[in-house]
């Protein structure tokens, strides 16, 4: 993606309405095709600049309970005065020695940051009423260059969209689309995991990148958890007994997971019986209807009259949402109409899905 374009979908995805959790997590996927980085994490914090929750572009679940437990222990009151008194100066933090001389030799560099390749850091914190309500943190490997001068304007010209995104998130239901990636478990009748199909694994990633939290139950073992009780509730029925269906939805920032239990063996329904679990993923539709748009050669004000024709808003609102004439919206939606080889407003959606793949 080129660099101007990432810049647009960056602002787009602020300014998109979409859940605060969904969103933070596609500004994190997102934000390496305008600054190179990797092992990116976004956290909330309080007044006193103490986290209360991150959440990463990179799957933490495996070690979720060290990293809360680590960070937590290294975030001290006198650390946390250093970071303030610094940003009471500076826009944002380029070196990790900021938050203690010795850092290298910290238990949150050598057991967090070196697990995931992160080396060099950009910080740059988010306000609410002039109040530090987040802190955006970039990393790259200790074999790259650090962040330069022209990373930290980027980053700059982001913040004031990220900050109105946490302002204006909307975290009303997702809709999701029809269409389906799915994956195949197979549990044994006591709920232990026999095997993962390799689509399915990367769907439990998925599922479980944590929003990782003071709890220090990880979202995977909530989850797996949660696909025993599947199991115990398939027997139950076959038993006679009053249970719920055999199947669980998680909704969550990566979108929403259905998972459903049926017998693999119906000879067998008892103790040595085995249980077969898919998994289907299905994204949200506005994510989707989003990112396809970025592969259409629209203006930047033509994507946002596509993105709300595909929602079924009216050109009257349209007009008004984007502070543009009616003539002006007629004028755009004649030009995606041409671009996207349509004719009705009723084709605009099923094409820009067509073209997400």
């Amino acid at each position: 993606m080129k660099r101007n374009h990432a810049l647009a979908y960056l602002r787009q995805i602020c300014c998109s309405g979409l859940g605060k959790e969904l969103l933070i997590s596609e500004f994190l996927r997102t934000v390496p095709t305008l600054i190179p980085s990797v092992s990116n994490v976004f956290s909330g914090v309080d007044e006193q600049l103490r986290p209360s929750y991150c959440i990463t572009d990179f799957d933490a679940s495996d070690m979720a309970g060290t990293m809360v437990e680590v960070v937590a222990d290294f975030y001290t009151s006198e650390r946390l005065r250093r970071v303030a008194g610094w940003l009471k100066t500076h826009p944002m933090i380029t070196s990790p020695l900021v938050l203690d001389a010795n850092f290298y030799d910290t238990d949150l560099y050598n057991l967090v940051y070196q697990r995931f390749d992160m080396h060099h850091v950009l910080l740059v914190p988010t306000l609410c009423n002039g109040k530090p309500n987040g802190i955006l943190r970039l990393y790259r490997p200790k074999s790259h260059e650090p962040f330069s001068r022209e990373d930290q304007i980027l980053v700059s010209q982001l913040l004031p969209y990220l900050t109105h995104a946490l302002r204006a998130a909307n975290d009303e239901p997702d809709a999701y689309g029809k269409e389906a990636v799915s994956g195949m478990i197979v549990m044994d009748a006591q709920g232990q995991l026999l095997f993962l199909s390799p689509e399915a694994k990367k769907l439990i990633s998925l599922a479980c990148n944590p929003k990782l939290t003071e709890q220090h139950l990880t979202e995977k073992d909530a989850l797996m958890a949660r696909l025993a009780r599947l199991t115990r509730d398939l027997k139950a029925i076959y038993r006679g007994e009053t249970a719920v269906p055999p199947s669980y939805v998680l909704s969550g920032p990566n979108g929403q997971f259905l998972f459903r239990a049926y017998w693999l063996d119906k000879e067998n329904r008892e103790q040595g019986g085995l249980i077969g679990m898919t998994i289907e993923h299905r994204e949200p539709l506005k994510l989707k209807i989003l990112r396809s748009i970025q592969h259409v050669p629209l203006s930047p004000t033509q994507k946002e009259v596509a993105m709300l024709l595909s929602q079924g808003v009216s050109f009257e609102q349209i007009g008004q949402r984007l502070h543009i004439k009616p003539a002006t919206v007629k004028d755009h939606v004649g030009k995606i109409y041409t671009k996207l080889d349509i004719h009705q407003r009723d084709e605009v959606l099923p094409t820009l899905l067509a073209l997400a793949g």
